[in-house]
């Protein structure tokens, strides 16, 4: 349900509230829990609390380069969500594959690893993607309705 017109979105508030505060506590989770010295991984576990923090920046400064911004950044994020889980999945076979019994519970451990990522890191991004490409989402940021195909 939108607000009444004339009355600002709040949804573009609370957004970028959680946003930030959702990438805040992913840095910290990556910096003191799961510290990893393989470059490859340690860049593709920053990229998502930094796209998220971009995207709560755009969310927030608003107008259309903030919708731009804000669309992109949460594309990001669900991109480098999926590849996140292909290298979980793929080590998780590895695992498997290789260690017997032993790989299988490590494997699924995986399983449980990427069950966590969809609700921890892919819901916020996800749910707000889809009100920035709704109606209200573009009127609450003065952006165009897309031309009738």
């Amino acid at each position: 349900m939108s607000p009444a017109r004339g009355t600002p979105d709040p949804r573009r508030w609370i957004y970028g509230g959680l946003d930030l505060t959702f990438a805040i506590a992913q840095a910290v989770l990556l910096w003191l829990v799961i510290p990893n010295r393989l470059p490859s991984a340690a860049i593709h576990l920053w990229a998502l609390p930094l796209a998220l923090a971009v995207m709560g920046a755009g969310t927030l400064w608003g107008g259309r380069r903030g919708w731009q911004v804000a669309v992109a950044a949460g594309s990001v994020v669900l991109l480098g969500l999926v590849l996140l889980i292909l290298r979980i999945i793929v080590s998780s076979a590895f695992l498997a594959g290789v260690y017997g019994a032993f790989g299988q519970g490590a494997a699924m451990t995986g399983a449980l690893a990427v069950a966590l990522l969809v609700e921890l890191v892919g819901l916020l991004p996800l749910a707000q993607i889809r009100f920035l490409l709704s109606r209200a989402g573009r009127r609450a940021y003065a952006v165009p309705a897309r031309a009738a195909a």
